[in-house]
């Protein structure tokens, strides 16, 4: 097996994105590496979501609670486990989102209208029903039937047995936003990224049982790790466009309906698309190796055929030399005879 070029996580990123050449490269690559690359990808997406989810509570939602606690909300105080609602009237706050009511009535109150409101607060996904001793909360995202929260525990997690809707504003005030940024955004790190990460690991089985079956269907011998390193790559662009999107939403909530269909359906189609590509190079690099070995071949058969010709020369050769040394012996001969001839006549 080739080695394969060392890349930096940033060019990975890149080359996950535009160039589905590099995936042969991937599919070469131990599968630690692979998973080492999709955790520096994790990390780096919970990072930025945590950040970005931070500053916004800091900036946005801590001031907006802060006003509407100030300027939406009657006088209250709280003291011993009882709370004080100063108003008349009971209390309705619908205006927070879409399906979120807020009921507060903390006079003495019989069954009959604690169940009214319960009944309103029914109506709602989220509710919440503020009375002088308890609090109930309604919430169907979690599929819990209704809570019942005793007052008291509210001052307990509150930290004071007594205080008033002035001193929630104070605190509100004097809190130092930069730790609560620093504070909030590790929280919101650990929780998201063991969260995506749970959710991510079930999507790379996908891909790669998907990977698989695509190799099998082309005749493809893969690698578990091959299959695994596509199927993780295959994910960047997902990932980006769901960082883009989950900044979108937060900053100013456009939702779209049909996201997380095309968030898997453009890993399927890199996953798939890879693995087709992966096919035509190993038929293209056999190809070429089909043809180093024709000319191997040829070249091998050449320098035969010249080594058979010089080997059929060589007798040729041999015996030109030995009539061209017999002739010489002769003429030599013919020479010393001649010259015997005109010594014996007195010849010089």
């Amino acid at each position: 097996m080739e080695k394969t070029k060392k890349q930096g996580f940033f060019k990975s990123v890149k080359n996950s994105i535009f160039n589905f050449d590099s995936y042969q490269d991937f599919a070469l690559e131990d599968m630690k590496k692979g998973i080492l690359y999709f955790l520096k990808l994790s990390i780096l997406f919970s990072i930025i979501i945590a950040i970005v989810f931070s500053i916004l509570q800091v900036v946005i939602t801590i001031p907006n609670v802060k006003n509407f606690i100030a300027n939406d909300i009657p006088d209250f105080s709280y003291s011993n486990g009882t709370l004080d609602v100063k108003s008349d009237e009971a209390v309705t706050i619908d205006n927070i989102a879409d399906q979120v009511l807020v009921l507060a009535d903390t006079k003495d109150l019989d069954e009959t209208k604690i169940n009214e409101y319960k009944d309103k607060i029914n109506l709602y996904d989220i509710g919440v029903l503020i009375l002088k001793d308890k609090v109930y909360l309604k919430n169907s995202y979690t599929g819990t039937d209704l809570q019942e929260i005793p007052m008291s525990d509210i001052g307990s997690i509150y930290g004071k047995s007594e205080f008033t809707k002035q001193d929630i504003v104070n605190d509100i005030n004097s809190i130092n936003m930069i730790s609560l940024c620093i504070s909030l955004a590790f929280t919101v790190f650990l929780g998201f990224f063991i969260t995506y990460l749970i959710m991510s690991i079930l999507d790379i089985i996908i891909l790669a049982l998907l990977s698989n079956i695509v190799a099998i269907l082309l005749r493809v011998r893969m690698k578990v790790s091959a299959l695994v390193n596509i199927s993780v790559h295959a994910m960047t662009l997902p990932i980006i466009l769901l960082l883009i999107y989950a900044i979108v939403l937060m900053t100013t909530g456009f939702e779209i309906k049909y996201f997380n269909i095309m968030y898997r359906g453009i890993a399927y189609i890199y996953v798939i698309t890879a693995v087709f590509l992966i096919r035509q190079n190993l038929i293209k690099q056999q190809m070429e190796l089909t043809t180093i070995v024709q000319k191997q071949q040829e070249l091998k058969q050449q320098i035969e055929e010249k080594e058979k010709e010089k080997k059929e020369q060589e007798p040729k050769e041999k015996d030109e030399q030995k009539d061209n040394k017999e002739d010489e012996s002769n003429d030599k001969k013919e020479e010393k005879d001649n010259n015997v001839g005109k010594e014996a006549n007195g010849e010089v």
